[in-house]
């Protein structure tokens, strides 16, 4: 297998929306690919994913983010940036109100993004976060 693209494969893993459309790796070139119902593979021709050798990548459910925003807040060295980040994580709205806080303009943006950030973390137990089907 040639090398993986982390960047390809953290989005594909933050893609919540679901809609029509999956991302797939080749498990023996490590390549990743986008589909859609539509447009298949190659953005023209409609493909059935039972008809292709890929392996779907499903996105990481909401609670893994959850945890890092929480873990992320938790390591912040400015104590009270931390504590507004624990308080934006409260109740419904906490995916929004962490990214707002966090672009707030304090020193929180300085930080890694936190998809990568998540990714590198489980990157050594990886079948434990990714959940491969067909």
């Amino acid at each position: 297998m040639s090398s993986l693209d982390l960047e390809d494969i953290a989005a594909a893993l933050a893609d919540q929306t679901d809609y029509g459309h999956r991302w797939l790796i080749n498990p023996k070139t490590g390549e990743i690919v986008f589909w859609t119902s539509d447009t298949g593979i190659d953005g023209q021709t409609a493909v059935d994913l039972n008809e292709v050798d890929l392996l779907c990548i499903d996105p990481l459910p909401p609670y893994i983010w959850y945890q890092d925003m929480a873990d992320f807040g938790a390591q912040l060295s400015d104590e009270r940036a931390g504590q507004r980040l624990a308080r934006a994580l409260q109740g419904t709205g906490a995916f929004r109100r962490f990214k707002a806080a966090r672009s707030s303009g304090s020193p929180i943006t300085r930080s890694s993004p936190m998809p990568l950030r998540a990714l590198s973390r489980r990157a050594p137990g990886a079948q434990r976060a990714v959940t491969l089907d067909r």
